[in-house]
């Protein structure tokens, strides 16, 4: 997901949590005026009715007698119909009006319908109307119609403040549900502004998580880099802007390090090019001298004298040493290898034999098993000497002495396998790989260069190179083989090698 995306969703999570938080405000409002201001306005509202109601009966009575509680058995006395002034009789009808006239206000107060019963409203109407009709009765001479309408009086008084101290029970019933109410409202507007903290401190958790801490490793590899520390990477685990940038950074990193590391070794190779080229001049008259010394030596011996075919080796090691020569001076410059078909046993056994005076100085035993070898290979044999020499150099001087070196050579279908086993010190965890650098080497006096060259002839021949330990490095059982594996056949031909192509190679102890 892209981080355009990502601040989207952020966005439309915040906005969300905000308008849910507007819209719970509102509710919460709104709930509490319907629970809490209108039933208290309403019941308050037929308070005011009922009592008003109330007050205008009693007046209603006192024009009709003397309004008193009867006794028990006894019965409510009008006054006399004779002794009725008219204005008493006409303020009596205007009270019997207002009441009724109050008790259908009670019909528009909603909670008086629902706390005092729905047929309350219509059950005093009846009762006013009986007590108004009963008294124009008695105004006709029905004395008993005047003693029901002072009673229906009296009964509405007494029902009406029955309905006002129920009206005020429910009032208060009324604010205790209010509180209960605000309780909850006030619970639905913590968890809605902890809702709306809960998203902001996660939007801030992610826009960090996200952008910041990402920015800062970004910044950081930055610095590292800038004081040479190339190896360093970014890590880069999706797809966004921000991981584009950190892999560009990657691929930028290791072009420096690339175009550094070629520009070191070109320096290097250019240093060991001048000194190559000194060497050879120096030593390839000495070299010659030794060798025509060796074949003057050899025509005056017998066939049959040891000491002649001694004076051959010392031939052929010459001659080897001048390839050798060679060799270092083409390590600043491209290799040509020709490929053709090889011998190899006989190619072994030369080299081997070449190098058992050395074996011999350092008191190491050096065999060849050849019984598995293919007879016939495709390779380029002097940069391939050079191969084997750098291998067998090497594992002789990784031996103590008593110590021994076996050179063996398998076929394993479309490839063979050259094997250099020794019985020395074997080769640390942390040099396997780095060992395999040109110019690395843990010996005093070595160049680094040996392998590396033998590495580079290995590559060309479309092969690989790698050493293995017999066990961990300083034991008892300790030791190291070194492969090359190589294809059968190739096509015969001419390729060159050039700087660029250098890959690792190593043996226990580089030279």
């Amino acid at each position: 997901m892209s981080l355009h995306a990502r601040f989207m969703l952020l966005l439309g999570l915040l906005g969300a949590a905000v308008i849910a938080n507007i819209g719970v405000t509102v509710w919460s409002v709104g709930l509490l005026d319907r629970e809490q201001r209108e039933p208290i306005a309403q019941i308050g509202s037929a308070l005011e009715i009922l009592n008003s109601t109330k007050r205008t009966l009693w007046e209603q009575a006192g024009q009709f007698g003397l309004f008193v509680r009867p006794a028990a058995g006894a019965q409510a006395q009008p006054a006399a119909a004779a002794s009725l002034p008219p204005e008493r009789i006409a303020e009596f009808r205007r009270l019997g009006a207002e009441a009724l006239s109050g008790v259908a206000a009670l019909d528009g107060v909603e909670a008086s319908l629902v706390r005092a019963g729905v047929n309350t409203a219509a059950n005093l109407r009846s009762r006013i109307e009986r007590a108004n009709s009963g008294f124009e009765a008695y105004l006709e001479g029905d004395d008993a119609a005047g003693q029901m309408s002072l009673t229906e009086l009296y009964t509405l008084h007494e029902l009406i403040e029955r309905l006002e101290a129920r009206l005020i029970q429910e009032a208060g019933l009324s604010a205790e549900h209010a509180v209960q109410v605000r309780k909850r409202l006030r619970a639905t507007l913590v968890s809605s502004v902890l809702s709306v903290l809960i998203v902001l401190v996660t939007a801030g958790w992610l826009f960090r998580r996200w952008v910041l801490v990402r920015v800062d490793r970004l910044g950081e590899a930055a610095e590292r880099i800038g004081r040479g520390e190339f190896e360093h990477r970014v890590e880069v685990t999706g797809d966004d802007e921000l991981d584009r940038v950190g892999r560009q950074l990657n691929e930028m990193t290791e072009t420096i390090e690339t175009m550094q590391a070629e520009r070191i070794d070109r320096e290097r190779l250019a240093a060991i090019g001048d000194m190559g080229r000194r060497l050879a001049h120096n030593i390839r008259n000495p070299l010659g001298g030794i060798r025509s010394m060796a074949e003057l030596s050899a025509l005056e011996l017998d066939e049959a004298s040891p000491v002649r075919e001694h004076q051959h080796r010392i031939i052929r090691t010459v001659d080897q040493f001048t390839r050798w020569l060679q060799d270092l001076l083409s390590v600043s410059n491209p290799l040509a290898v020709r490929i053709r078909p090889v011998e190899l046993p006989e190619l072994l056994s030369e080299l081997v034999d070449s190098h058992q005076a050395l074996a011999e100085s350092r008191g190491v035993s050096l065999s060849l098993d050849i019984d598995r070898a293919p007879r016939a290979v495709s390779l380029d044999r002097s940069h391939f000497e050079h191969v084997v020499s750098a291998l067998i150099t090497n594992a002789i001087q990784a031996c103590q002495r008593g110590g021994r070196v076996e050179v063996a050579a398998e076929e394993q279908a479309a490839v063979w396998r050259l094997r250099v086993t020794d019985d020395g010190t074997g080769i640390a965890p942390e040099h396997l790989q780095a060992m395999f650098a040109p110019y690395f080497t843990t010996k005093q006096g070595g160049t680094g260069i040996g392998l590396a060259q033998a590495q580079r002839v290995v590559v060309e021949h479309g092969g690989r190179i790698w050493a293995e330990n017999h066990a961990d490095a300083g034991s008892e059982a300790a030791g190291a083989t070194l492969i090359v594996e190589l294809p059968l056949h190739r096509k015969p031909g001419m390729a060159t090698i050039g700087q660029s192509e250098e890959a690792d190679c190593g043996q226990d102890t580089p030279a």
